[in-house]
């Protein structure tokens, strides 16, 4: 880490926004640098947390799908296979599922630049702290760093162009000379006139960029084990941001071998020097890295959700606990703070929530709730306890099903629970199990990353580097030791890397259901999305299918034309829109 470790920002900075996309003033607009010196450093901090609940971007007569952050995690889920909606007239995530506006359009500009704005506001704080590791800011600077670096990973994950296999596009990114950029990177250091020239960073950049940051983040946050409050990162955090980004690496270079050659030849770049070098060869090396990180992360004290806790209808899902390394607290502050009840995270996935539109009502009924997709219910293993997380077809309407296997994980009644259709999740609830206060159910957390994933991701990349054998074995135990029934048990049947990967991606998609965490492997496996099949539960207007060994055309995000506007520097991606067709066959 050879960046300079105290550094002040200008006055002349403080003047714009921080990237060359916003155009919107900031608290700190006018202010000199001495001012901000003499801030509260604290307030700063919390304003970090505090901006992933600031909801309508464009205000009241914004997105209305647009609650935070909180948002994203459905837009994601929303985006896969594994969402079915069950009221398509109440759907506000439907563009990415029709392929429809999802070019220069308000979406794209929504996640760009609320990305953009949280970077800001990690750049705000660490402009005015001390970066030594030891110094008094070492707390504050570990959570601006584990932020900022979660923003660059999804941003760069979101972004880059992948291969679509349609080839109007993929010929189109070709020609303007985009494969392999991510985005823009600002800094606290990055200038104005920087900013209207700010070209999209180089992959090989990204990644030292980033785990730079998450390594100063280690350094400042090494004694510190817990903290307050969940929506401050800890150490545990910062290791498991550090498996993530480290099987992400080893997923790309085992796959485009060109790349790690890319990346290795730039490793003594001049322009890289002030970044900690990756020091990998291989892709092994990539993969024994997410494993050893996502191990120290376990080794941190946390512990997977028991079956109690995953079903409890009143804090499930909705409150912070062991499981959970990362989270966003939305209080109802936050709530009192938005204009409407029903535009939030608990409105749009929870049937219990009266005041929503994923409730039925007899006298309202949105019933936007979300299913899961069927081919996938179907391969849940039996005498897995997750299975009842969602409505068995076979069950749905039946008294005595509701009693024996449903009424533990919810606080409906028989009879409101008999209006939900088969595969409708009941996984989320308000706050507490408060139905009918949206100020008081909206005030829910959050996960944002739980400890399960890293014992999924140790399994993975163990798989890489040990031998498929190996990796199994370390599933096998993750699920009889914390996902089968009493008296049941789990055998991972897979014979070889394809099949085994296909199996662990089957746990991480019933695992992390609603939790917007499997996009990410969509596109980092390159697996096709598939809502068009004979007895999809996808209303048919979303039967697209991508196609194999290339990424879904509408996960590759449009950078907003305003961005070029202001920053000469940037390339923009094609325009996904309406890329596949329709999938028209039969049930």
């Amino acid at each position: 880490m050879k960046r300079y470790l105290k550094l002040i920002i200008s006055a002349g900075l403080l003047g714009v926004s921080m990237t060359s996309c916003l155009e919107e003033t900031f608290p700190t607009d006018g202010a000199t640098s001495g001012q901000l010196e003499s801030a509260d450093k604290s307030a700063f901090n919390a304003a970090i947390a505090s901006y992933m609940n600031t909801m309508s971007l464009y205000g009241d007569g914004g997105d209305a799908s647009d609650a935070g952050f909180s948002s994203f995690i459905i837009w994601r889920d929303a985006m896969t296979a594994d969402f079915a909606i069950v009221n398509t007239g109440y759907d506000y995530f439907s563009y990415y599922n029709q392929q429809l506006y999802i070019g220069n359009d308000g979406i794209s500009a929504t996640f760009w630049q609320r990305y953009y704005y949280l970077i800001q506001k990690c750049n705000n704080l660490l402009s005015i702290s001390d970066l030594d590791p030891d110094g008094f800011d070492a707390l504050y600077v570990g959570n601006a760093l584990s932020y900022r670096a979660m923003a660059y990973m999804d941003l760069a994950r979101m972004f880059e162009f992948k291969r679509t296999g349609v080839a109007s596009l993929d010929e189109e990114a070709a020609s303007r000379g985009i494969y392999g950029l991510t985005v823009p990177i600002v800094t606290e250091n990055t200038t104005e006139r920087e900013s209207r020239d700010n070209p999209r960073a180089p992959f090989y950049k990204m990644y030292r960029f980033i785990m730079d940051d998450l390594n100063l983040a280690e350094a400042c946050l090494a004694d510190v084990h817990s903290v307050a409050a969940k929506n401050d990162a800890s150490l545990g955090v910062v290791y498991g941001l550090k498996a993530r980004l480290w099987l992400e690496m080893g997923s790309r270079f085992e796959r485009y071998a060109e790349d790690l050659n890319t990346l290795i030849s730039h490793e003594a770049d001049e322009d890289l020097a002030d970044f900690d070098k990756l020091g990998i060869t291989t892709a092994n090396d990539c993969f024994a890295h997410a494993a050893e990180y996502a191990r120290k992360a376990i080794n941190e004290g946390y512990s997977p959700l028991s079956e109690s806790q995953w079903f409890d209808p009143n804090s499930g899902f909705n409150t912070p606990n062991n499981s959970w390394l990362w989270a966003n607290i939305i209080s109802t502050n936050d709530i009192a703070a938005t204009s409407g009840e029903w535009q939030s995270f608990v409105s749009f996935q929870c049937i219990e929530a009266n005041w929503g539109i994923a409730v039925y009502l007899d006298e309202i009924n949105y019933a936007h709730g979300w299913m899961i997709d069927a081919r996938l219910y179907s391969r849940i293993d039996e005498g897995d306890w997750r299975k009842t997380t969602w409505i068995d077809p076979e069950d749905a309407g039946a008294s005595n099903a509701f009693t024996t296997k449903y009424s533990r994980g919810t606080n409906l009644s028989y009879d409101e629970w008999r209006n939900y259709q088969g595969y409708v999740g009941i996984k989320y609830h308000p706050a507490n199990g408060e139905r009918n206060t949206s100020t008081l159910g909206n005030a829910v957390s959050i996960p944002l990353m739980r400890i399960e994933e890293m014992y999924l991701i140790e399994a993975e990349a163990t798989a890489h580097t040990s031998g498929v054998g190996a990796g199994k074995q370390l599933l096998e135990s993750f699920m009889n030791t914390y996902r089968m029934s009493v008296g049941a048990s789990y055998t991972c049947k897979a014979g070889d890397m394809e099949s085994f990967t296909d199996e662990l991606f089957k746990q991480k998609r019933v695992e992390f259901w609603g939790e917007g965490l499997v996009y990410w492997d969509y596109r980092r496996l390159e697996l096709p999305i598939e809502r068009g099949y004979p007895g999809s539960n996808h209303a048919h207007q979303y039967w697209f299918n991508s196609y194999p060994n290339h990424v879904a055309p509408w996960t590759n995000f449009y950078i907003p034309d305003h961005e070029r506007d202001l920053n000469k520097g940037v390339i923009l991606n094609p325009d996904p829109s309406q890329a596949i067709p329709l999938w028209e066959g039969g049930n």
